[in-house]
């Protein structure tokens, strides 16, 4: 019974992380809808299904960044493109792309800034 169960969970964790809604993640684990339900009600099955999740997006960064240079070298081929329509397309998407990522950049180093103020004012108030 107890494999069962493991087994039922670790499908319906599998289906729902990969974004299958509840009633399709029960139909395919074999269990009910309301059993899915109380599940995801559980802190510890929730709680690995959120690493689950994480660890699915992981997986999906690191096969982008894989091929985020061949990307860059597409998008600096279609800037020397004789169709101005495809350089101007390129142009436009790679200088969205530098604006996004500077904005990235920026947001992430002033949220570590405020992280290492309130670590160093909560040191000082203990």
């Amino acid at each position: 019974m107890s494999g069962e169960r493991s087994r039922g969970e670790d499908s319906l964790l599998a289906a729902l992380a990969a974004g299958s809604t509840v009633e399709d993640a029960a139909r395919a684990a074999g269990l009910s809808s309301r059993t899915a339900y109380r599940r995801l009600a559980d802190p510890g099955f929730a709680r690995r299904l959120a690493q689950t999740r994480d660890e699915l997006i992981s997986n999906a960064l690191g096969e982008l960044v894989d091929c985020a240079s061949e990307a860059v070298a597409t998008l600096r081929a279609l800037l020397s493109a004789s169709d101005e329509r495809v350089r101007l397309g390129a142009a436009k998407s790679t200088l969205e792309q530098l604006l996004r990522l500077r904005e990235t950049l920026t947001l992430s180093q002033r949220l570590a800034a405020l992280e290492r103020s309130v670590q160093a004012q909560s040191r000082r108030g203990r």
